[in-house]
């Protein structure tokens, strides 16, 4: 069986488990800097999350292609999904995770405030290659 990681919001109110992925994304487009930004997510698929609770979640319509997911009693930001597809985003800062996970990548850059930087070499894209990327795996 795959090792699972914990994740729940600040109240309790909405707890779960998802597989334990071996990296982390970034993404630092306007949405996700108002939402709290930059998002640090582990990527998982709609199917492989398993709630022990979920009463008090919510979610917000935030574009023509995505949801964002939080507690609409403590409101914390939770989740990320894409409407068409299995993709689901989980906030890192909301799992129980091990040390020494790497960074795998960056998106949006293009949109990073010039007030932070992470540290290490990755790969990181602006928007536009971002949106391309994804219209090539849609094809």
């Amino acid at each position: 069986m795959t090792d699972r990681v914990t994740g729940k919001c600040l109240c309790g109110g909405v707890a779960f488990n998802i597989p334990l992925n071996t990296h982390l994304d970034v993404c630092h487009c306007s949405m996700c800097q108002r939402w709290g930004g930059p998002f640090i997510e582990m990527d998982t698929r709609k199917d492989e999350i398993a709630f022990e609770q979920d009463g008090s979640l919510t979610w917000y319509d935030s574009s023509d292609w995505a949801e964002r997911g939080f507690c609409g009693t403590c409101g914390s930001n939770l989740f990320y999904r894409l409407k068409q597809g299995d993709m689901l985003a989980v906030l890192a800062g909301t799992l129980d995770l091990p040390t020494g996970l790497p960074v795998r990548k960056e998106i949006f850059i293009d949109e990073k405030p010039d007030y932070y930087d992470l540290a290490g070499d990755r790969p990181r894209q602006t928007g536009a290659e971002v949106f391309a990327q994804f219209q090539e795996s849609q094809s």
